[in-house]
């Protein structure tokens, strides 16, 4: 069986319960301060987008997609386990800001919160030409994401809320425009935006590594 079959049965799999778990792995990114549950939030959640883009696109284009995601994951992984990042990334707790946001019950009831206030609103926000189910998804994938920016100052999981970000709007983008060329174009700038997160990653790491030196030539 080759990957397209494999990713056409799982397709069939998609709606309802792919944009539950898409939108539990983004409350999981910005929750979460292990880097190693916030990537493999990060896998799941690209996965049922690719899912869910089965409904709209030709499953090979959303196949693109999930294929893109992987190398972006494969690279944060690579990145995160080559500096063993524990999400401090080589900083004190004081040179953090907010400190708060670095406790995960606070992000815990901000991501409660922000679940209020789309309950809220998503009934009346119209999207033309998109489904009652990827416009909450959508919205609910844009709210985190933009929360996780909000509270994380580090580039491995700001980088991820920032993907997350960039999933939401890619499945809007990919409801309304339907052409190769646009989609091919947007899987690659996804994974340029993940090379270039993975290199922040490295240089705040090195840099923090290079800060603690002095103190210990000291000692």
């Amino acid at each position: 069986m080759s990957l397209l079959d494999f990713f056409r049965q799982l397709s069939h799999l998609g709606g309802l319960p792919a944009a539950l778990l898409a939108g539990a792995a983004a409350a999981t990114i910005v929750i979460v301060r292990d880097w190693r549950l916030a990537l493999f939030a990060y896998a799941v959640q690209t996965t049922m987008l690719a899912m869910l883009l089965a409904q709209a696109l030709p499953v090979e284009w959303a196949l693109l997609q999930a294929i893109a995601g992987g190398l972006v994951a494969v690279m944060l992984y690579l990145s995160a386990r080559q500096l063993h990042v524990s999400g401090q990334a080589g900083l004190s707790w004081e040179a953090r800001w907010p400190q708060m946001a670095s406790t995960s019950g606070f992000r815990l009831l901000a991501v409660m919160l922000a679940g209020v206030a789309f309950l809220s609103v998503h009934e009346s926000v119209a999207l033309p030409r998109v489904s009652p189910l990827f416009r909450d998804a959508i919205l609910w994938l844009m709210l985190l994401g933009l929360l996780g920016l909000a509270l994380h100052d580090e580039p491995f999981h700001a980088g991820l809320s920032l993907l997350t970000v960039l999933g939401g709007f890619s499945l809007l983008w990919f409801s309304l425009v339907q052409r190769r060329m646009l989609i091919g174009l947007a899987d690659a700038g996804q994974v340029l935006l993940g090379l270039a997160i993975s290199y922040l990653v490295v240089s705040q790491g090195l840099a923090g590594q290079q800060a603690k030196q002095p103190g210990e030539i000291s000692e």
